[in-house]
């Protein structure tokens, strides 16, 4: 062959080798790339996720030596909850990379992998300096090309968070199915069509069914056809805007008999508030509508018996008046010898007796009368202008021959501010006859009787009648007013009142939407006060009088009471007032109202209430949703103790059941609405002159033993030769007072009622005054504000009260109306030293300051 074609071959074998090689590099270098990219691909799968991620490779024998595990790749996650380097730990053994302990835990595992063969998952529990943690471990077998597994993917994730959760809702629905199951309701879910969801064990306890008899089925499939509509209307009704209802009705029984069922259903929403299934609540008040239908037909029969009653009574006043008429008429005939002189003037004094018996028991007649139409609502006033004047003046005259034959005195004085009222002038008279009558029973000879009129702070008009009899020893007002009681059967001479005439009179100034009170002083006769609210006071052409702004003022009430006619009256009461009033009968109608936008300033609410929360507990969660509420709470019974103490202590006001409109009225008097004085109860004091702090907190009920501690103590010092005001109209505890302080050393000028002390202070210096609450012609409260308003250094005389009245709210009245100290009655000497010390060391640099009145 030719040398030539030789080398040309050869060259050309050459190129194609090269050619061929710079192909397979090409193809290397595109298959290195494309194993890169799916690198990074892979290292960006582990990566991006928290959980730990990692590849366990089996060793060669013979280079990595028998049982040899490798860490062939780890994720970042992975590699900080070990703390390592992927540097430091990818291509080596676990036992170089991690603790012994967990290179066994993490062997174990992978010989189950392998003898398993397929994927495993497992849960386990790890332990870090204290921390547990939860993981749901995942290993998934690699095999080669031959099928050998060579190397596991391990994948970790913590689940203590989602452990925790699970647990804590396992929790909750034990909690909840116990709460469910010991509650006596009934609570179940109703899908939207009104079928039971689930509906709890109490079912067997109330229809006689068990759960399952009833899950599934419509709602209204075993109540009554008369019921059926409703249900179905009351569940269409609910909706976003207005989620909650209750309802009544009746459901059968398993037994055939029918079950009267009330159900609070509430509907429930889903997160783009669209309903989603509806939560019922059913109770059981068969009890309930058997005892209102007991108390219905018994209301019924009382109405007919009180009917009867009436027609009977009213045809017995006809059959008496009329032979009455004759025995008075003639009775009168023969005491004024209108047909010539009686011989003996004995038989014109029996003439003057059963001419006066035969009135007396005439008017005994009208008064059952009237108080039988009182009763039936049969009693209807006249609206017209009344002149007290002329009222008082005619009274005073048809009663003055009795009253100089009984030797009492009867003076009148009417303040012309006080003069008219819009009202019914013949029942006006009737109430002033009534009372004048009862003080003149019990006003020995010689003794007075005080008739007059006056406004009351608030514009309200009071008429009272005074006497000055011997007084009863003991006094029960609201027995008093009773028809036909008597307070003590066995002493009548003792002051003791009764009869009709009291208890219509009550019942009249009712009808004038007002009060009657009566107080009783042993010894010192008793006052009866009539008291017409300030819608009634009008001028001398009978319109009515608006009170001054300051003094009465409108509040917005929220009232809370559960027996319907005692909220029914108290909100008309309320509203007669001028205050705009809410009514709730239970709590949680009132947390409905005080969660909403309605604004309120008091809250008014009964102590116990259903369906179990009791009033202080009602006023808790009102406080924390209002906190600038105030509270006046109502206490009915003996039983309410507990509960009402509580209440005092918490700083909440009590009122007792059935409360006295004048005392209601008063509470409500030292409530400020929030929009014209703030949040506060009471007028604020004068930042320079600091209230003293107030005594230590009583029950409503009385006073605790840990107040009466102070009785022991040592006195506390003095200084000599004081001079001192008291005021006090019981002449025994003056008596007391006059005499402990004049042991003492000190200078003591004494006066019986209010108004002489503020006469006295005005001529004379006084160190202090030891001032009673409870006096006639100007109680101590009405003399301190009296005395702080004088426009002298006088104004500034440190006042004390000495009082039975140991009630919180007595004790917040002293201070409001300027009162610098508090002493109970019975006076102990420790406590009235301690405190007019405490009293006497207050600065005395606000005693050239200018008078400031502390009134209400």
């Amino acid at each position: 062959m030719d040398f030539g074609v030789i080398i040309a071959l050869t060259m050309a074998l050459l190129g194609l080798a090269v050619a061929l090689w710079r192909g397979q590099r090409r193809a290397m270098a595109v298959q290195r790339a494309a194993l890169a990219e799916r690198d990074a691909v892979l290292a960006a799968l582990m990566d991006q996720t928290d959980d730990r991620r990692f590849i366990l490779r089996l060793g060669d024998p013979r280079q990595d030596g028998p049982g040899s595990v490798i860490l062939h790749r780890a994720n970042a996650a992975a590699l900080a909850l070990w703390g390592v380097s992927a540097q430091a730990a990818e291509g080596r053994r676990l036992e170089a990379v991690l603790p012994p302990p967990l290179v066994a835990r993490m062997t174990a595992d992978l010989q189950s992998a392998l003898d398993a063969g397929v994927p495993t998952r497992f849960e386990d529990t790890t332990v870090n300096q204290g921390v547990t943690r939860r993981w749901e471990v995942w290993q998934t077998p690699m095999r080669d090309a031959a099928g050998a597994v060579t190397m596991v993917a391990v994948l970790a994730r913590d689940i203590t968070d989602r452990h925790d959760a699970s647990l804590a809702v396992r929790a909750g629905e034990q909690r909840f199915r116990a709460l469910v199951d010991s509650v006596t309701d009934m609570v179940g879910r109703l899908d939207l069509t009104g079928a039971r969801l689930a509906c709890s064990e109490r079912a067997g306890d109330c229809l006689g069914w068990i759960p399952t008899d009833l899950i599934g089925q419509p709602w209204t499939e075993r109540a009554h056809p008369d019921d059926a509509a409703a249900l179905t209307a009351t569940l269409a009704a609910l909706s976003p805007r207005a989620p909650a209802a209750t309802v009544t009705y009746r459901l059968r029984h398993s037994e055939g008999r029918w079950v009267w069922i009330e159900a609070d259903l509430r509907l429930v929403l889903d997160d783009w508030g669209a309903p989603k299934e509806c939560l019922i609540v059913e109770r059981d008040i068969t009890a309930r509508k058997v005892l209102e239908a007991e108390l219905f037909d018994a209301r019924q029969a009382a109405d007919a018996a009180s009917r009867s009653k009436s027609a009977f009574l009213a045809s017995l006043s006809h059959e008496l008046r009329t032979p009455m008429n004759a025995v008075i008429g003639f009775a009168d005939l023969i005491a004024r010898e209108s047909e010539g002189p009686i011989a003996n003037p004995f038989y014109r004094e029996f003439a003057h007796n059963i001419r006066d018996s035969g009135q007396h028991l005439l008017e005994l007649i009208n008064e059952i009368l009237d108080n039988v139409r009182a009763e039936a609502g049969e009693l209807v006033l006249d609206d017209e202008t009344v002149d007290l004047d002329r009222v008082v003046s005619t009274t005073v005259r048809l009663l003055t021959q009795r009253a100089g034959r009984a030797g009492v005195q009867i003076v009148a004085a009417v303040d012309p501010q006080a003069r008219y009222l819009r009202g019914d002038e013949k029942r006006v008279r009737q109430i002033l006859m009534n009372l004048l009558s009862s003080a003149m029973k019990f006003t020995p000879t010689g003794g007075r009787i005080d008739v007059g009129t006056a406004l009351d702070a608030d514009g309200g008009l009071r008429l009272t009648v005074r006497d000055n009899g011997t007084g009863a020893q003991e006094w029960d007002s609201g027995r008093v007013v009773q028809a036909f009681a008597r307070y003590d059967e066995d002493a009548p001479a003792s002051g003791a009142r009764g009869g009709s005439g009291l208890p219509l009179t009550r019942r009249l100034m009712e009808l004038h939407g007002g009060s009657l009170t009566l107080a009783n002083a042993p010894g010192h006769g008793t006052e009866a006060v009539a008291r017409f609210g300030p819608e009634r006071v009008a001028d001398e052409a009978g319109r009515t009088v608006a009170p001054p702004p300051s003094s009465r003022v409108s509040l917005s009430i929220l009232m809370v009471e559960d027996d319907p006619t005692i909220r029914d009256s108290g909100v008309a009461l309320l509203r007669g007032w001028g205050h705009r009033v809410v009514a709730a009968s239970n709590a949680n109608e009132a947390l409905m109202i005080l969660r909403g936008a309605t604004p309120l300033d008091v809250l008014f609410s009964d102590i116990v209430m259903p369906p179990g929360m009791n009033g202080a507990e009602l006023v808790r969660e009102a406080r924390r949703l209002r906190p600038t509420l105030a509270v006046l709470l109502a206490s009915g019974f003996a039983a309410h103790a507990v509960i009402a103490d509580d209440a005092t202590q918490a700083g909440y006001e009590v009122i007792a059941k059935p409360y006295d409109p004048a005392e209601l009225q008063g509470r409500l008097a030292h409530f400020r609405p929030l929009d014209a004085a703030g949040p506060s109860r009471l007028p604020a004091p004068n930042p320079a002159i600091p209230l003293p702090p107030a005594p230590p907190p009583r029950s409503a009920f009385g006073p605790r033993p840990a107040t009466l501690a102070a009785s022991n103590a040592p006195d506390a010092p003095l200084p000599d030769g004081l001079r001192v005001l008291v005021a006090e109209d019981v002449a025994m505890n003056r008596l007391l007072v006059v005499t402990l302080l004049t042991q003492a050393g000190h200078q003591v000028v004494e006066v019986e009622d209010g108004a002489a002390a503020v006469a006295a202070i005005r001529q004379q210096g006084f160190d202090l005054v030891l001032m009673d609450v409870n006096m006639p012609v100007m109680d101590g409260l009405a003399a301190t504000q009296a005395i702080r308003g004088l426009d002298s250094p006088a104004s500034w005389t440190p006042v004390i009260a000495l009082t039975a009245n140991t009630f919180p709210e007595d004790v917040a009245r002293c201070h409001a109306a300027g009162m610098d100290g508090y002493v109970a009655k019975p006076i102990d000497r420790a406590v009235l030293w301690a405190e007019m010390a405490r009293c006497l060391s207050r600065p005395a640099a606000h005693s050239n300051g200018p008078a400031i009145s502390r009134a209400l």
